[in-house]
This record gives structure tokens, sequence and C-alpha cells, in this order.
């Protein structure tokens, strides 16, 4: 069985994002759980690249808005932002190769 673009942005990026909130709401850390929430709902629709490309972007900036996470939280996203980044390349790759003039 393959594995679609959305399966991939489901199991790399969903899927984690929905254990970090999960770990943010335990720790009554509401601000950051709504900021991550916000995200997801943003990927309600995985198989569009360009919804998919907003998410990460707007990912990219949580170092940005102040929030003080726990070592735990803060591992969770920085391998959070690693795969988004990494899905973000293969979006902006070209899908057959191109050659230089």
């Amino acid at each position: 069985m393959s594995t679609t673009f959305a399966d991939t942005v489901r199991a790399d990026v969903i899927v984690p994002i929905e254990s970090l909130c999960g770990l943010l709401s335990e720790e009554g850390c509401y601000a950051e759980f709504a900021w991550f929430s916000g995200i997801l709902q943003m990927l309600a629709t995985p198989e569009d690249e360009a919804s998919v490309l907003t998410a990460v972007i707007e990912l990219s900036q949580c170092a940005f808005l102040g929030f003080v996470f726990s070592h735990e939280a803060a591992v969770q996203i920085d391998q959070i932002l690693e795969r988004a980044i990494t899905l973000s390349h293969t979006m902006s790759a070209p899908s057959t190769p191109t050659s230089a003039h």
C-alpha cells in the first residue's frame, strides 16, 4: 500500500500536534493549546498542499510568540518542526528534474 501526501501529513504533523495539544492541556498551558489547535484546524484538509504549507509557515512562528514550554513540550515541538520543514521541502521540490540552461 502506498502512502499518500495526506497520510504523510497526518502521521508526521497532525498526530504529533494532537499529542502535543494533549500535553499542553495537561500542563495547563491553555493559550499554547489554543494556538496549536488553530494549526490543527488549518490541517483539516491534509490533501490540500496550499493549506498544509500555510499551516507549516504558521507553525514555524511558534518560537516568536512568547510562549514558554516545558522541556517535554519543547522536544515535541522541535520534532514537529523538523518533520514539517522536511514536508515543506518535498512540496516545494519540482516533480520532474529541471535542467540548467
